[in-house]
């Protein structure tokens, strides 16, 4: 089985839609958006598959008690 591999463009929906060809610009602005649509969903599975793999870096906090310790052990008492 054959797949249609035609690409449209912009153009092409334009001059159907002169032409008064319905059914084709419809057709036209169906491929078209899908293939926005694909790109987006492609664009969106790598930025979620990069977050996975390599979370953003969280700062770390230390209690005033963490603190309180290392100068305890650092030999600095305030």
């Amino acid at each position: 089985m054959e797949v249609d591999t035609q690409q449209y463009e912009v153009s092409d929906l334009v001059r159907y839609a002169y032409e008064g060809q319905p059914s084709k610009v419809q057709d036209v602005f169906n491929e078209l958006m899908m293939g926005r649509v694909f790109d987006s969903i492609q664009q969106k599975k790598v930025e979620v598959a990069q977050q996975f793999f390599n979370p953003p870096q969280e700062p770390e906090f230390h209690s005033d008690e963490d603190y309180d310790q290392e100068e305890t052990e650092d030999g600095e008492n305030s």
